[in-house]
């Protein structure tokens, strides 16, 4: 029944995996927020359910009702938990149109619900595991999507220390993509002023005597520009706080290398840790994407003064185009 796997399907894929992720991170919030699991394990499976009835040549109609799924794709396909997906729709009507809130409890049913479901269905449909699908394929940043999956490549291996260190590098390229692009940072809209560098003068890294307050100063600057950077790309800043402590800071010294120190805490990884902090890195990504636009429209403006530089007009502003005409608008009366 599997068909060969396109891209886009593959991307699909991994969206129904990102939404599912999403609904267990928020299962796990207090109430009454954790609520909004409901809504994405439910997501997840709808998104799902189109993309199985595309992939097995199913036309569903438009505006059908969820568990009309069930009935429009059984000639082909006998899709499984039926009565346990109408459970968790009415779960969702309940909290959309009534402000009900689900209980603990019927957001844990819906999760290994919809984990069950995924786990029984994908590899009949898609001939894959849904877990396989690296939801990697949905950032755009390629830097940060290679580091990904070489640390992944440790994590399969069970050196979680290894991999937790990639996942710290892949954070990194993440905020210097968006602070210097493809080259200098004077075209970034992300701009919060150039990074220091080892060899800035004074040069204060053994914190020298007189030099403490200085050293001081160039570790908050770092660590302001870091957070500024995080915080503008719609990054939460908890969660950061929390992937600071589970991975190292990895150093990288002039000849290329890159070392970390390894402490007791990172020594005691656990796949869960490692999972979480991975999610993290890719919910970054994918909310820090929607300023791909505006870093595309900041560069072609910048390379466009750069191209005329020496020769762009100035102009002084003189108030209104015609000096006589000083008639009361709407907003002076307000």
């Amino acid at each position: 029944m599997a068909h060969p796997l396109d891209p886009v399907t593959v991307q699909r894929l991994a969206y129904v995996r990102y939404l599912y992720r999403e609904g267990v991170e928020q299962s796990r919030q207090p109430s009454p927020l954790r609520s909004r699991a409901i809504t994405s394990f439910h997501d997840a499976v709808e998104n799902f359910i189109g993309l199985a009835a595309q992939h097995l040549g199913v036309e569903l109609k438009k505006n059908a009702e969820f568990l009309s799924y069930w009935e429009a794709i059984k000639p082909v396909y006998e899709l499984p938990k039926k009565d346990q997906m109408k459970r968790l729709n009415d779960a969702r009507v309940a909290l959309k149109h009534n402000g009900t809130f689900p209980s603990a409890h019927q957001i844990e049913q819906a999760r290994e619900t919809v984990v069950d479901f995924f786990t029984t269905v994908t590899p009949k449909i898609f001939g894959i595991e849904l877990d396989t699908v690296d939801m990697v394929n949905l950032l755009t940043q390629h830097e940060v999507k290679q580091l990904l999956r070489d640390a992944q490549t440790h994590a399969d291996i069970g050196d979680y220390v290894q991999a937790m260190a990639g996942l710290s590098l892949a954070f990194q390229a993440l905020l210097t993509n968006y602070q210097r692009g493809e080259g200098s940072s004077r075209w970034s809209a992300f701009n919060f002023g150039e990074k220091l560098s080892p060899f800035d003068e004074p040069r204060v890294e053994g914190g020298g005597f007189g030099l403490q307050r200085l050293k001081k100063l160039g570790n908050f600057m770092e660590i302001t520009q870091n957070t500024l950077m995080a915080i503008s790309l719609g990054i939460d800043y908890p969660s950061m706080a929390r992937f600071h402590i589970l991975t190292p800071k990895v150093h990288t010294f002039g000849n290329g290398s890159k070392r970390y120190t390894v402490g007791k805490a990172l020594e005691k990884v656990t796949s869960d840790e490692y999972d979480w902090a991975r999610h993290f890195v890719l919910e970054s990504g994918l909310r820090a994407a929607k300023a791909d636009d505006l870093q595309a429209m900041k560069k072609k403006a910048w390379e466009a003064n750069r191209k005329a530089e020496g020769s762009l007009p100035e102009r002084s502003w003189t108030g209104p185009a015609d000096p006589e005409d000083r008639s009361v608008t709407v907003f002076d009366v307000l």
